[in-house]
């Protein structure tokens, strides 16, 4: 488990605690359940890396249609912990769901081990802090049955016992029909059947026949009306049946005892087993999740930079999901992804635009997916994604106003803002959300700005929205520091929730306005007090802002090609791949091939030798069986798959075609072919040369053939 050193502020507004609820609804066991619940963000670069392989190395088992052996993992750690405290001895349910639990330890181990070494290394590893209980799971077997309930054949004692209690239970219920025979008493009774109470046989009586049977009075009716007397005929039987049932009761307590103690001498195996089963278990969800939701598995760069590829928030995928019915395949194209970089050519984003733009799920997005990385999970991007190990993430979104402590909100996001200035350092994810909002607009920019130059002085990676329009000029002015803007559509006034870097973004206030009926004169008056408050620093700003955008205009042209080439680079793999894996059955092919003929080969030499050599067959001469012999050898070389590609090669040859000359080593032009002699003249540099079938195959080579 990792230590805890990331803000709990920033869990708790990034929503981090819905992450691992999601991640629990892919879980297989209640273990899996409060491992996923347990998670938390490491800082242990190796523990990251390897929770992560491990993850990808299950998800290939699902795209292959495997599934691990799951069946019967149940959470029994408190049953294990309790004994000894609250209770002495496992009653047969739980001993068959510790039984079913052990069992799932075994085949899983068994699983992970038959596994390819070369592909799933750490699954085998996994495994490897797994017990096979396969002696306890058997004798837990043997002794309870699917009744969950103690078997005859638990020992020879009870199998007895249990005979004589039959017995005896039979012999009650005859003598109950010879009494229920009797007609004085038949007239007695509220009904002929017998019935148990206090575990004796009884009779119900009528109360006013109380006469008519002989025998003690163990309970009665509420109304009194009804008497359930033990006859004094069945007193000596019923006393034996009591006894048996004691000594059933004690010899039943003994096998669970005897099992019990079987589970309590593995306890430390068990919780070992218990404890990898868990997170096998978790890893389990985390791909089940990556498949669900298209995820993949980040590229780790401990001191690098940020790059995340057609990001989306994972519980906006979530929800999408729920929204339509349960589809996992549509969610991706209704979260609209966004790509986001930091740290290579810039340390601090710098966000602008109007409300609902998008601008906070950015913020969510970039830190959800950071804290999921370094659980070991894989996020809701591109394959080629980059993220660094990160110290600490802050994160101030949202309205922090404290009622009980009346703080505005202004002074609410002060504070946090204060706790990041006092602790941040160039290992850390800073994520602001409308820096410098709540109070004036010139002193709220004036502060903004101060802050956003101590923490690129301090290091790091910041991601900052705003709405103040003179920070666009700090970013255009500022080294590190880079605009950026969530898309706004202003015919129809909707977010398009994709983020263009290098571009300011604008409230389109007057925009709207407008479209929502503010008079014309109204609007137009503003955009006049806009334009007089424009500063001398303008055109610069338009200069500087035209250059970035060509840069990041470059930027996205190259990355585009970058892509294109990785693409085909993949495709190329895969042939390659493809083209080796058609090699090695090709190769196997042949080896079966020649096998076949040589299994062939070494029969017709043990038939000549067998009949050449042992008198058999005598009548025949020497030369009649060598010529037999050598016939025999030639058919079988003739029927190899390789023989007859050739013999149908010849056969289709015609004059002028071209063939290859195996003994010159060069093509030549078909002149005649004599079948008869199975001979073909060709020329070669103007002169005719003729030469055998043998010696001929297809143009390219004897490859070729």
């Amino acid at each position: 488990m990792a230590r805890k050193t990331i803000d709990e502020h920033t869990l708790s507004v990034l929503e981090f605690d819905e992450v691992r609820k999601m991640l629990a609804l892919f879980a297989s066991s209640g273990l899996g359940k409060d491992a996923a619940m347990a998670l938390y963000p490491s800082l242990d670069a190796g523990w990251i890396t390897k929770r992560i392989a491990e993850t990808t190395e299950l998800k290939t088992l699902l795209e292959q249609n495997q599934r691990l052996p799951l069946a019967g993992l149940r959470d029994i750690r408190t049953l294990i912990e309790e004994i000894g405290k609250k209770k002495t001895v496992f009653e047969p349910g739980e001993l068959m769901e510790i039984c079913d639990t052990l069992a799932a330890s075994g085949r899983l181990k068994q699983f992970l081990n038959e596994l390819d070494p070369a592909g799933f290394g750490h699954l085998r590893a996994m495994g490897e802090n797994l017990h096979d209980f396969g002696r306890i799971v058997d004798e837990i077997n043997r002794c309870i049955d699917a009744e969950k309930t103690v078997r005859d054949d638990a020992s020879d004692k009870l199998k007895q016992i249990r005979r004589q209690i039959e017995h005896l239970q039979s012999h009650i219920r005859k003598k109950c029909a010879a009494i229920i025979a009797n007609a004085q008493i038949r007239k007695a009774l509220e009904t002929d059947k017998f019935m148990m109470r206090h575990g004796r046989p009884v009779m119900a009586v009528k109360a006013n026949y109380r006469h008519c049977v002989r025998g003690t009075v163990l309970d009665r009716s509420n109304t009194g009306a009804t008497l359930y007397i033990e006859p004094d005929s069945l007193v000596e039987v019923s006393n034996e049946l009591e006894d048996a049932l004691f000594e059933e009761k004690k010899e039943v307590g003994r096998i669970l005892w005897e099992l019990t103690r079987a589970v309590l001498d593995e306890r430390r195996g068990i919780r070992t087993s218990l404890q990898a089963m868990g997170l096998i278990d978790l890893t389990y969800a985390k791909a089940r999740l990556s498949v669900a939701y298209n995820m993949a598995a980040p590229q780790i760069t401990p001191n690098g930079f940020l790059k995340l590829r057609q990001a989306r928030h994972p519980l906006l995928l979530q929800r999408s999901t729920t929204q339509t019915n349960g589809s996992a395949d549509s969610p991706t194209s209704e979260v609209v992804p966004i790509d986001i970089r930091l740290g290579d050519d810039f340390d601090l984003l710098l966000v602008t635009g109007p409300n609902a733009g998008g601008k906070t799920v950015l913020l969510k997005t970039t830190g959800l997916l950071a804290l999921m990385t370094q659980s070991g999970m894989h996020i809701s991007t591109r394959a080629d994604s980059q993220i660094p190990i990160y110290k600490q993430v802050y994160a101030d979104i949202g309205d922090e106003q404290s009622i009980q402590q009346s703080l505005s909100t202004f002074s609410a996001h002060i504070q946090q803002i204060v706790r990041v200035l006092e602790n941040a350092d160039r290992q850390s994810l800073i994520l602001l959300d409308e820096l410098g909002a709540g109070t004036d607009p010139a002193e709220g920019a004036a502060l903004a700005s101060a802050i956003l130059d101590r923490l690129l002085n301090q290091g790091g990676h910041i991601i900052a929205t705003t709405h103040l329009g003179q920070l666009k000029t700090y970013a255009y002015t500022t080294k590190r520091v880079q605009n950026a803007s969530v898309q706004f559509d202003s015919e129809t006034l909707m977010p398009t929730y994709q983020l263009v870097i290098g571009t300011p973004g604008s409230s389109n206030a007057l925009a709207i306005a407008a479209k929502f009926g503010v008079p014309d004169a109204v609007v137009q008056k503003a955009k006049s007090v806009l334009e007089k408050q424009a500063d001398t620093t303008s055109e610069l700003i338009k200069h500087v802002h035209t250059a970035r955008q060509a840069a990041e205009q470059s930027r996205l042209e190259t990355q585009a090609a970058l892509d294109e080439a990785r693409h085909l680079q993949q495709q190329a793999q895969q042939e390659l791949a493809k083209v080796q894996q058609q090699g090695e059955v090709l190769k196997d092919q042949a080896d079966e091939e020649i096998e076949t003929v040589m299994r062939q080969v070494r029969q017709a030499a043990d038939d000549f030798v067998s009949t050449s050599f042992s008198g058999q067959d005598s009548s025949k001469p020497w030369s009649q069986k060598a010529k037999e012999f050598a016939d025999r050898l030639s058919a079988i070389a003739a029927s190899t798959p390789l023989a007859v590609r050739h013999a149908n090669f010849v056969e289709d040859l015609k004059t002028g075609d071209t063939v290859y000359v195996i003994p010159f080593r060069r093509q030549a032009v078909v002149h005649r072919i004599g079948r008869k002699r199975k001979t073909i003249a060709v020329f070669i540099e103007s002169k005719q040369v003729e030469v055998g079938f043998d010696d001929i195959c297809k143009p390219g080579g004897p490859q070729m053939r």
